[in-house]
């Protein structure tokens, strides 16, 4: 959003501050909110509405991570900034249990509070004496859309929707518009504060998928629904493997790369819409497994198959688009992507279809670890430690 730039720098090393670790706390309640309605044999609309309310969330969350990373994590003004958003997200999440019915308008105002508290930083920063910063992004890119949501709040029926989205799109397409934002502006994110950023997001995520499996076996504490949880914590497990082990490294990796290029499409893609995907996968899973474990000796529901297939499928697209993004062939993405539409389709969901749900899980487990294998073969093949950045 800014174009100033003091001196021609590298970027300094940042990590995450406690308080933005406070503010993450409230993305707890927000996922666990959101995943509720996933839980059983959610419908289309069940997952639509599960889209609709998380992703505005997200688009939230993650411009707030980069307004903090721009600014520095120990400006005080980027505190104050973001631990004055958090009421909003909390109001965001109050609100999502009818997030689009009864409760829209609170959902609404949520969503304009913590865009006026993103407006007041790039505003100020703006107005600054030799600013590049043209103060007509801030007002378009924060405060258009805060005074939208805001409107939209007193609009009935359909009126109000259509508001969220033009909204959305209003930032959406001022992201992509170069008009006073240069290529400064991402030289001077920090790579290292942003992957601990996006990490820390998929922490919580991952941890409401295990809190999802042991609480409901809590409450249903049989030999099947056990052996569905145990199932249930390999699949997140070896998800967490996946991710921490080679996906944040080779996110470092991509986004240095990408920074060292100029490739500010890869930047933005791979920082703001694809850990949407990735982490909307996570948490079907974890309502499928939910699911799972509380009726674990029939077949899973038809949304439950949806949200164990689908799940799976959209978190390991995610980290094929992101390689794709940052450079990787297309022939080496393919190699170890393909396997897992082919084993989703040619042996999960039909496991999901005939067998019991404690049995359809365990072939989930053994579809990831299939891929966390082929992962570990490719890099051998290719002379990458076991533990090194991967070759995708």
């Amino acid at each position: 959003m800014d174009t100033q730039r003091e001196a021609p720098q590298e970027p300094q090393e940042q990590r995450a501050g406690w308080y933005e670790l406070f503010f993450d706390l409230v993305f707890v309640v927000m996922v666990s909110v959101l995943a509720t309605d996933l839980h059983g044999d959610p419908g289309p609309g069940d997952f639509g509405t599960f889209l609709v309310l998380f992703f505005p969330a997200w688009w939230a969350w993650a411009n707030l991570m980069v307004t903090v990373d721009v600014f520095g994590p120990e400006n005080p003004h980027a505190q104050a900034v973001l631990l004055g958003a958090m009421p909003g997200l909390g109001l965001m999440a109050a609100a999502a249990p009818d997030g689009l019915g009864s409760r829209a308008w609170a959902y609404a105002l949520g969503a304009a509070w913590v865009r006026l508290a993103a407006f007041v930083l790039w505003y100020r920063r703006a107005r600054l004496p030799g600013s590049r910063l043209p103060a007509w992004r801030p007002l378009l890119y924060c405060l258009l859309p805060a005074v939208l949501w805001g409107v939209s709040a007193a609009v009935p029926g359909p009126g109000r929707f259509v508001l969220w989205g033009v909204a959305m799109a209003t930032e959406v397409v001022l992201l992509a518009v170069r008009r006073g934002m240069d290529t400064g502006f991402y030289d001077r994110l920090s790579v290292e504060h942003l992957v601990e950023r996006i990490s820390l997001f998929v922490v919580i995520v991952l941890g409401e998928s295990v809190f999802t499996v042991v609480a409901t076996f809590a409450g249903h504490f049989t030999g099947p629904s056990g052996a569905a949880a145990l199932l249930g914590f390999v699949v997140v497990a070896e998800l967490a493997v996946i991710f921490f082990l080679w996906g944040t490294e080779g996110a470092a990796r991509g986004l240095t790369r990408a920074q060292l290029g100029g490739s500010t499409r890869a930047i933005r893609d791979t920082v703001m819409y694809l850990p949407f995907v990735l982490v909307s996968g996570i948490t079907v899973i974890a309502a499928a497994l939910g699911t799972a474990v509380g009726d674990p000796d029939h077949p899973l529901p038809p949304g439950g198959r949806w949200a164990l297939c689908g799940g799976v499928l959209a978190f390991y697209t995610a980290n094929a688009a992101i390689s794709l993004r940052y450079g990787d062939g297309l022939r080496t993405v393919a190699l170890w992507y393909l396997p897992c539409p082919v084993l989703t389709l040619g042996l999960l969901l039909p496991a999901a279809v005939l067998l019991p749900a404690w049995a359809a899980v365990g072939c989930a487990a053994l579809l990831v670890l299939l891929m966390t294998t082929l992962a570990k073969r490719r890099r051998r093949l290719a002379g990458l430690s076991p533990t090194g950045p991967p070759a995708a």
